[in-house]
């Protein structure tokens, strides 16, 4: 069993991060998406936001010292900035293949949820890629819809729009 740690991320960690998001988000070829879409999505994706490695409320999981997931939580609305009191969201969360079903992605969930909670937060929503709506429904979340994110022009893929209670 990995010796896992969770600790802030930083600016610093842009290029590792984006590496380990760009080999988790690379199992979205599985079938779910329309494969021509998913190839000019996947770039835009698969960067590591430089806002959110400054917010404070992004963290990263070291699995015996080296990174194995990422993933935070932000009162601002993914793609408007949007801010509605005590409404939190889920962002970019990834596990590198290599550390799935360690637990890793529940510990970070688990420490965005208490720290949302304690800034104030009484509902999380994420949008699920479709192949990740079991691990969020697992962790208490329901399903709201089916979201199309734009994120290039012309592509969209859907997203499974979730919530959830603050404890």
């Amino acid at each position: 069993m990995a010796d896992i740690a969770i600790r802030v991320a930083t600016p610093d960690d842009l290029h590792v991060l984006s590496d380990l998001i760009a080999a988790s988000y690379a199992m979205l070829a599985d079938g779910s998406y329309e494969p021509e879409k998913l190839a000019k999505a996947l770039p835009v994706m698969s960067r590591a936001n430089p806002k959110l490695l400054a917010s404070g409320t992004y963290f990263v999981a070291e699995a015996n010292g080296e990174p194995a997931g990422c993933g935070g939580w932000t009162f601002e609305t993914p793609g408007t900035g949007e801010i509605d009191e005590g409404i939190a969201h889920i962002r970019h969360f990834a596990t590198h293949p290599a550390h799935l079903r360690k637990g890793i992605a529940r510990q970070l969930l688990d420490r965005c949820l208490s720290e949302a909670a304690a800034a104030g937060a009484h509902t999380m929503k994420s949008r699920s890629t479709l192949q990740a709506e079991k691990f969020y429904a697992s962790a208490g979340f329901r399903r709201i819809g089916i979201a199309e994110i734009e994120f290039v022009p012309g592509v969209r893929l859907s997203a499974v729009e979730m919530e959830r209670d603050v404890p």
